[in-house]
């Protein structure tokens, strides 16, 4: 059966995390955990998932793991290295909302703004605020399956292109919840608007730097980057056989998914960010808060396509998956990331700072290691309750 992005975002989500409790902890370099790890990307590279992945587990800040395993290139035949750049997809957004989160602290954004404020080109439309575009809840239509959008290479042109859209609005705002790009989209017009800097320099000034993220950028099709993976799609017949992803302007994915980087700097990023050291107390507290529609109901007490039903209890914040399917309640914060040829998941048990990192380079499959690591990787680390 194909594997949409949407499909394996949301199975992920359904999944539930690995219930743990918050007690005592397993040694970090619990027996036999490397060995665990990397004979799991091994399988999966043997069973077809992907021509190259890369992997890394850290707690505290501090890494306990990182390997890669495959190849980069199958035609130039360059293996896959823990420095290889993979392109993380949706895991973008994360990032775009934290970066709205600063501005909000330094006053130059307001979350609860309608979005018009700062891109008079919505005026004509009905109002949303720049925290419903960051929570999914905006109601921008979700036509993700689309092609291109000729010229649309700026944040702003974006936006316009989404405005302009025949059907713009698949609910109305503030109330229901449903995954959709064109929020991202629009939100990085936004971003560039409030700041006054392209997107790529916003974030390379106030995150990438700042934390020692030195892989993390937004990607660039022209550019010449080296060690930048080649992604890979599968094509029709029994089994799937591998084949170059089709081209893409990477720059159309923009806030919502145009990054590279490493397995690594994902865990650094999540370290730094849950650590205390991106943004003030209150604002982390508003990143980790589930979304809630205009009647003060969670999000998920409406979502708007039937298809999101086996989310279940699990929440949206800023860019992040909010699960709290563990045995004693705690977070964990995940995403996927889908992009043309490319596949990654991120995930972090919040109290213990735990985090997984895995990207990969061909599309949606069910061979992805992703549910085996972070399983392999909270049971060895995290003691299970007595």
């Amino acid at each position: 059966m194909a594997l949409t992005r949407r499909s394996v975002l949301l199975g992920i989500a359904a999944t539930g995390a690995i219930g743990f409790g918050r007690g005592a902890f397993a040694a970090a370099t619990a027996d036999g955990l490397p060995e665990t790890l990397q004979r799991i990307l091994g399988d999966a590279i043997a069973q077809g998932a992907a021509p190259g992945m890369q992997a890394a587990a850290w707690r505290d800040g501090a890494p306990l793991w990182s390997q890669a395993a495959g190849s980069a290139n199958l035609e130039t035949r360059t293996p896959a290295t823990v420095d290889s750049l993979f392109r993380i997809g949706s895991l973008t957004k994360q990032f775009a909302a934290v970066l709205a989160a600063l501005l909000a602290e330094q006053g130059v954004l307001a979350l609860d703004a309608p979005a018009s404020r700062y891109l008079p080109f919505l005026r004509a439309q009905p109002a949303f605020s720049v925290r419903e575009l960051i929570h999914h809840t905006a109601g921008l239509h979700a036509d993700d399956e689309g092609g291109p959008l000729p010229g649309a290479f700026s944040q702003r042109r974006l936006a316009e292109a989404i405005a302009a859209q025949p059907v713009l609005f698949d609910f109305p705002p503030g109330s229901a919840w449903q995954y959709s790009n064109a929020n991202y989209h629009v939100l990085g017009a936004i971003l560039e608007e409030a700041s006054g800097q392209p997107l790529a320099e916003l974030a390379q000034a106030r995150l990438f730097a700042p934390l020692g993220l030195r892989t993390l950028a937004f990607d660039r099709s022209a550019q010449i980057v080296s060690g930048r993976v080649s992604g890979y799609g599968f094509g029709d017949g029994e089994p799937p056989t591998l084949q170059n992803a089709p081209g893409l302007d990477i720059e159309q994915a923009g806030a919502a998914g145009a990054m590279r980087g490493t397995a690594d700097d994902l865990c650094r990023w999540h370290a730094a960010l849950l650590g205390g050291r991106v943004l003030k107390p209150a604002s982390l507290r508003a990143v980790l808060a589930p979304a809630r529609l205009r009647d003060g109901r969670l999000a998920s007490a409406h979502r708007a396509r039937a298809e999101d039903a086996p989310m279940g209890a699990t929440e949206y914040g800023f860019g992040l998956l909010l699960d709290r399917a563990t045995r004693d309640g705690s977070l964990i914060v995940q995403h996927n990331g889908f992009i043309a040829g490319f596949s990654g998941y991120l995930a972090t048990h919040v109290p213990s700072r735990l985090t997984v990192a895995c990207l990969c380079n061909a599309d949606p499959n069910p061979n992805l290691p992703f549910r085996a690591l972070r399983r392999a990787v909270f049971a060895a680390v995290l003691a299970p309750p007595r």
